[in-house]
């Protein structure tokens, strides 16, 4: 039985993600929980599983491919089993575009306008081979197939259709035209790639205006950065974080003495990824005071506040390209040395774009920490949909009153920024009083 590869749904806010590459060809055989491609998220890059074993019969959207969520990306048959492309598949390949890969044409469609495409599987023999046929026609000759799919490769990356001329009758495929008509793409000057110069789907989604000579501005000169899908999705998320939830902030100056003193103490007995930073206190405090202030552990649901059984502290980890933000879940069970192992092994395989769907997504609550850049004090924006974050700064020696007599102490400040529709003002101040408390006295962080 015929079973649909589609593109998975890695987050709440996911709404489409990009084929990296196939890991296996059409006509290869494929087992049950086997990788058969990787794509792109707007958090990190990740294989997918086959979900059933067979032959991976057809390949409906190739590698650099933006897919909406839930769309067919593939078919896995058994081998010499009948299978359909899906009706209506967006982004399909086209009978007269791709031929048979692995198996034999039975009937083809135009793949475009909704009619679905018939064919055999093939026996998992490898052949991989791309043609350009007419419909119903079969391929049995490699060398013919091998010539043909150089053609066909070169026509989709480069041909292009002569100027038309003023008046001429433009041909283009009925979703073309729907397409065009949405987006407002001028279809007469539109390159056709299909057959006989017809604009199909892909020429009027790739098509690009001409650009009009600019009048010269005597300026300096500019690079342009093309934005990765994970920067477009913090533009996204934290644009309309900032602009629906009302965000308001409160800060305290911690006293971080005898956290310090306690954590080199504790470290003397542990090693490696055991040893215990101030961001793994800080996530354990925070932990702690989830569990006794519930009502910062949840979120803004528009009719309702949902509270989160679950207490899952995430931590802002800066990457290259972007900010993504890895998930300690159950961080409230979690010992000092645990947070520790997790949150090392967390920020080594976010910088590696090895991180699991499971492990970047659930957070509650979330703690950014920028006091390695000596920074003492800065706001940060809430991650939804979480109704908090607590921004961390550096400790700082300074000089503080202490029984009415200056002494220096390791000061360190949290700021936490707070979703108004859920948390007030002296909640806020009350978790991260507890916070605080935590800190200055941190054997409460082993109890």
């Amino acid at each position: 039985m015929a079973t649909n590869v589609l593109m998975p749904k890695m987050g709440y806010d996911m709404t489409e993600g990009k084929i990296l590459r196939w890991l296996k060809q059409e006509g290869d055989a494929v087992t049950k929980g086997e990788p058969i491609a990787e794509i792109q998220t707007d958090k990190v890059n990740i294989e997918i599983e086959a979900f059933a074993g067979g032959v991976l019969a057809r390949i409906l959207h190739g590698a650099d491919e933006d897919v909406p969520v839930g769309e067919v990306i593939g078919i896995i048959a058994e081998p010499g089993e009948k299978v359909e492309v899906p009706a209506g598949s967006a982004g399909k390949r086209t009978a007269a575009e791709t031929g048979v890969i692995g198996g034999t044409m039975n009937e083809a469609g135009s793949g475009e306008g909704g009619e679905a495409v018939a064919f055999e599987a093939g026996a998992g023999s490898g052949a991989k081979a791309h043609a350009t046929v007419a419909p119903g026609a079969c391929i049995e000759e490699p060398s013919r197939v091998a010539q043909a799919n150089a053609d066909a490769r070169q026509a989709a990356a480069g041909a292009q259709a002569p100027v038309r001329g003023e008046g001429e009758r433009v041909k283009a495929s009925p979703l073309a035209k729907k397409i065009a008509a949405d987006q407002g793409v001028p279809l007469a000057e539109v390159p056709g790639t299909g057959p006989g110069g017809r604009i199909v789907k892909r020429d009027v989604e790739g098509y690009k205006p001409v650009a009009q000579p600019a009048a010269f501005v005597p300026t300096a000169a500019v690079t342009e950065v093309p934005l990765t899908r994970m920067r477009q999705a913090i533009a996204r998320r934290l644009s309309e974080s900032k602009q629906t939830a009302p965000h308001f902030y409160v800060t305290k100056a911690i006293d971080m003495t005898e956290a310090l003193a306690f954590r080199a103490q504790v470290n003397q007995t542990l090693t490696g990824a055991q040893k215990v930073s101030v961001n793994d206190m800080v996530i354990k405090a925070v932990a702690k005071a989830l569990k006794a202030f519930p009502n910062v552990n949840a979120s803004w649901a528009e009719d309702k506040i949902v509270q989160h059984d679950r207490i899952s502290v995430g931590m802002a980890v800066a990457l290259p390209e972007g900010l993504v933000v890895p998930v300690i879940n159950d961080a409230y069970g979690k010992t000092l040395s645990q947070i520790a192992e997790t949150a090392k092994d967390l920020a080594s395989r976010a910088k590696e774009n090895r991180l699991r769907p499971d492990e970047f997504s659930g957070g509650t609550c979330t703690v950014s920490n920028l006091g390695m850049f000596d920074v003492e004090s800065f706001t940060a924006i809430i991650n939804p949909p979480e109704s908090a974050i607590l921004a961390v700064g550096s400790t700082i020696k300074e000089p503080v009153v202490r029984n009415d007599e200056v002494v220096v102490r390791s000061m360190m400040r949290i700021t936490i920024s707070s979703d108004h529709r859920v948390i007030d003002g002296a909640l806020a101040a009350q978790f991260l009083g507890e916070v605080k408390r935590l800190l200055e006295s941190p054997l409460l962080l082993v109890v």
